[in-house]
Order: structure tokens, then C-alpha cells, then sequence
């Protein structure tokens, strides 16, 4: 179920995304050409933090990606969902709120390796609070999504049912991945997070001012 757009209500330009995505793209791309150096500064390592050491990480890892592919994924789905909490949040408060379930993720994942001293990287944990605040707000939208059934067909889902399934799905996968290499538990703790402060940070939903102004139908003339 791979997300393509959704519902806005608001014509405003969200720059406090934007800014996020060329940020993480500016961050990953001087890494990958100075061959990983900034890992050592900025990636959460959960046994380092539990002992006071670089404490930044908790919030610098947010900005850190492990590869080309899960850079473009997280920050699709920064676009595809953050603009509606950006305009309902206004700019200040998103990115507060961003930074917040970033920081909730990351110690969602440390709870459950408390011993571990592999450097965790990745927007995904804040991106997943966006994700609660989302389903809290707009459970009504509708997520234009590719889902493969025999062919490709480009279906739209309500955001309620598309993010209950997105969750289970993480759920599931962090039982069954045995093995590691993908922080889970930040995820779910993310995406409760984010359900959890979007009320704290007074989020209220407005109502969209036209049927999927952004749907993949509507991102191009036609000729």
C-alpha cells in the first residue's frame, strides 16, 4: 500500500516540509560523500545516551538516513501527510511537535535496547507522529494509494482504515524481525505519540476545501 496523496484543505505552501526535506536531503548527501563521518556525532546509540553520552543524538538522528532508498521513502511520506498538520498546527508548533515525537520514538527504541550500542537513524519515528496526529484529525480523508492486486490500480482508502493497517503492519513486523536492522518500536511509539500530543498541542481539523486538491489526477495539466 504505497501512499501516492491525499485530501488538503489549505492552499497555503507548507515550507516548514519543505525545509524539513532539504534538510535531511542536504544532511544525508554530505554523509554519503564524507563516507558516514557524521554518523559518529549525530546518530542515537541507546546504551550512549542511557549514560549521558551525546545527548544531542536524540534529536540530530532525526535528520540521519542509513541509504538512498530509506531517505526517499521517509521523506514521501513527509510530504504526502505532514502538509496538513503544518497548516493545522501553524508553522511553530509543527515543527515543535515534529521534533517531540522524534525524541518519543527514539526512547520508545531504547526502552527495548536499553543495551544496545548499534546507531539508530531516520525521520521515520517523527514522521510516524505525524501519522497519529493524522488519524486523529483527518480519519476521513482519503489516501489515493497504490495497491497491487494482480495489476497496479490506484485506489483511495480513508486514512482511518489506511494508518489501523500501516500500524498492525509495524506491530507484526517488530515481533517477527528477529534479526534488527529496522527500529519498529520507534515507529509505534512515534505514531502514539503523535496521537497522544496532537490534543496537547491543540490540533483542531479543518475540513478540506476541495475533493483531493493534491490527487495524483490533479498534480498535472493535461495535453
Amino acid at each position: 500500500m504505497f501512499p501516492i496523496a491525499d485530501e488538503n484543505f489549505s492552499t497555503e505552501r507548507p515550507y516548514v516540509t519543505y525545509g524539513l526535506i532539504i534538510t535531511n536531503i542536504l544532511i544525508y548527501t554530505i554523509n554519503y560523500f564524507t563516507g558516514d563521518s557524521l554518523n559518529n556525532l549525530f546518530a542515537f546509540v541507546p546504551e550512549n545516551f542511557l549514560l549521558g553520552i551525546e545527548p544531542w543524538t536524540i534529536i540530530t538522528h532525526q535528520f540521519m538516513h542509513g541509504g538512498w532508498a530509506h531517505l526517499l521513502g521517509n521523506m514521501w511520506f513527509l510530504i504526502i501527510f505532514g502538509d496538513n498538520i503544518e497548516a493545522t498546527l501553524g508553522k511553530t508548533k509543527y515543527i515543535i511537535f515534529y521534533l517531540f515525537c522524534g525524541i518519543i520514538a527514539a526512547l520508545s527504541h531504547m526502552a527495548f535496547n536499553m543495551e544496545s550500542v548499534v546507531p539508530t537513524v531516520g525521520a521515520s519515528g517523527a514522521i510516524s507522529g505525524i501519522l497519529g496526529a493524522y488519524i486523529v484529525l483527518y480519519p476521513k480523508n482519503k489516501i489515493s494509494t497504490l495497491i497491487p492486486f494482480g495489476f497496479v490500480r490506484i485506489y483511495k482508502v480513508e486514512a482511518l482504515y489506511y494508518l489501523i493497517i500501516w500500524f498492525v503492519l509495524q506491530l507484526v513486523f517488530s515481533i517477527g524481525d528477529s534479526n534488527g536492522g529496522i527500529a519498529y518500536m520507534a515507529h509505534l511509539g512515534g505514531f502514539l505519540g503523535g496521537v497522544v500530543l496532537i490534543k496537547l498541542f491543540g490540533g483542531k481539523k479543518k475540513k478540506a476545501i476541495r475533493d483531493s486538491l493534491y490527487t495524483w489526477e490533479n498534480r498535472y495539466d493535461k495535453a
